[in-house]
């Protein structure tokens, strides 16, 4: 019977590790993780440009979805806003909804944009 961190001896008095190690075994940070693993040398990074482009496909699919469902909503319905009230096609009341939705964040992200570039000032 050995202790944790003693060797136990076999009859021919060759060492055998601890079955149960005190520290787990890490691979070492230094060259040799490197030469295992090198990195790649053409290794593509997004762009701005290609980044513009991917949104301006995103959103010209989705404007594509929304005449679909523009068109699809044609019946009348009738919208009530404070005292006004309004008959429109059911697809432009969402549409209208949607942009006064997008406007209002717009608002606040503007203001909070406002509040840490006055934070961002005082640090200076």
């Amino acid at each position: 019977m050995t202790r944790n961190n003693e060797a136990e001896h076999t009859a021919d008095n060759t060492p055998t590790p601890d079955p149960s190690p005190q520290v787990p075994a890490y691979p070492d940070s230094g060259a040799a993780a490197s030469a295992e693993h090198p990195k790649p040398a053409n290794v593509k990074r997004r762009t701005l440009a290609g980044s513009t482009w991917v949104s301006l496909i995103v959103g010209a699919l989705l404007l594509i979805l929304l005449l679909i469902f523009i068109m699809q909503n044609q019946q009348a319905v009738e919208l009530t806003l404070f005292a006004w009230t309004f008959t429109v096609p059911a697809g432009i009341g969402v549409l209208l909804a949607a942009i006064a939705g997008a406007l209002i964040m717009a608002l606040v992200g503007g203001v909070r944009m406002l509040e840490l570039r006055r934070e961002l000032k005082k640090l200076r």
